[in-house]
């Protein structure tokens, strides 16, 4: 993938205003199974039991030839039958959880804890595009505070609230990563959309439990580059083979993103077991999901339709309830305007968009100011001349480096930068002409 990222560096995902609708793709079995689980709609996944907590079973399986670990909540789950005894992995299971099915008890500390985590905002002082506002840097920076706030035990739950009109193609699989190698072995994680386009919603495709706000929208995965170039050829065809793994890793049907990215049609039956099926046209199936010469995207009516989302929510009371607890510690505290508490997590979160706002309006200027300050010493014909220049210069530097810390992408942007190793070849190398310019 090495290529399609050093030619679309600047590309941006673009946007699109269809709405249709869109679902979760049946599973399938793991070829040498040990464990059983029997949902309620009549599905059966086998594979391994790999934690359980307060009735809520992780399963490890294949489909498709590509391995999954899913999360079913107790309202799902009919019946558990194991291999032996021990198939569950003891370190993860909570030898007090109720059955699988099983309500979990009102009241009590034992409610397990939740964040609220937003990934992008409305509001014009922290931003929402995807690589600058919303990035795996930033996931990763919050990680051992999520960790302080929820616990370590698995029981945890992190919601990400999305709300990003799109953004950088390179920022997605960097998420993706981050989410699905991470953030869903850790917590319970759940995407709580509130406007998802384009690059937003292929980053967030990896997350099985997918949520609506009433106005959500995800969808219009479109890609530009350049002066509003469309990609195409091989560069679409890696971008469409990333977004096939990718919505492996969610449980989705690919003809989904597809659909998303290019103008396919797309139809789908829901059977008489809830089983949905999608085909790659508008008459296979009962539901037309997306028309010819159309790019799809859902709102949160359609989603839920044909069972892409597990459902709307307009609040954290709503969202607990469809998860399936009867109880939730949201962590954090009341601010006012924010409809959810706000985690120590969050409030850094927020801090890291408004830092970050602020260095992209001055980052330009910094690289203007210390090419100026370069040209002016290279013009002064004595060393102390050329010092008060290189002195400024210098300070510019620092604020650069400072920015490109805060935010990578800020490098990639202005400098055609991808890597760390890159970066600091950049910045050694500036440090080496200034340090010329004072001999």
């Amino acid at each position: 993938m090495n290529r399609v990222w050093s030619k679309m560096v600047k590309m941006l995902a673009g946007m699109a205003c269809v709405l249709a609708a869109a679902t979760m793709v049946a599973f399938t079995p793991a070829a040498q199974a040990a464990d059983k689980v029997t949902l309620k709609d009549g599905q059966v996944i086998e594979g391994k039991i790999v934690r359980e907590v307060d009735g809520f079973i992780w399963v490890k399986y294949t489909t498709g030839g590509i391995d999954r670990e899913q999360m079913f909540r107790p309202d799902e789950v009919t019946s558990v039958d194991r291999d032996t005894p021990a198939a569950a992995d003891p370190a993860n299971t909570d030898s007090s959880a109720p059955a699988p099915g099983a309500a979990k008890p009102a009241g009590g500390s034992g409610a397990p804890k939740a964040v609220v985590i937003t990934m992008g905002s409305r509001d014009p002082e922290q931003g929402e595009t995807v690589g600058i506002y919303m990035t795996a840097h930033a996931l990763k920076e919050m990680l051992p505070i999520i960790k302080e706030e929820v616990g370590t035990d698995g029981s945890g739950v992190v919601v990400l609230r999305v709300t990003s009109g799109g953004g950088l193609l390179l920022e997605i699989q960097r998420i993706s990563d981050e989410i699905q190698n991470v953030y869903k072995k850790n917590f319970r994680t759940v995407a709580w959309i509130d406007s998802a386009i384009s690059a937003a919603a292929m980053s967030s495709h990896c997350i099985e439990e997918i949520y609506f706000s009433p106005q959500g929208n995800y969808g219009a995965c479109t890609g530009w580059y350049g002066a509003l170039t469309a990609v195409k050829g091989r560069d679409l065809d890696e971008v469409l083979f990333m977004m096939e793994k990718i919505s492996a890793r969610g449980g989705y049907d690919k003809r989904i993103m597809r659909s998303m990215q290019i103008q396919q049609p797309l139809s789908a039956t829901i059977d008489a077991n809830g089983e949905v099926k999608f085909y790659e046209d508008t008459k296979s199936g009962d539901i037309l999901v997306n028309r010819d010469n159309e790019i799809l995207t859902f709102n949160a009516e359609t989603a839920k339709h044909v069972k892409f989302s597990r459902g709307t929510a307009a609040t954290t009371d709503d969202l607990r309830k469809l998860m399936g607890y009867q109880e939730l510690n949201w962590v954090g505290k009341q601010v006012k305007g924010t409809p959810w508490p706000v985690s120590k997590a969050e409030e850094w979160n927020i801090a890291y968009r408004k830092q970050v706002n602020k260095d992209e309006e001055h980052v330009r200027e910094y690289f203007r100011s210390y090419n100026l300050q370069i040209q002016a010493a290279q013009g002064e014909q004595t060393r102390d001349a050329r010092g008060k220049f290189v002195n400024k210069a210098r300070q510019t530097l620092e604020k650069i480096k400072a920015a490109c810390r805060n935010n990578p992408n800020f490098a990639l942007l202005q400098l055609n930068i991808v890597s760390k190793s890159e970066l600091d070849e950049f910045f050694e190398t500036e440090e080496r002409r200034l340090r010329d310019l004072l001999r």
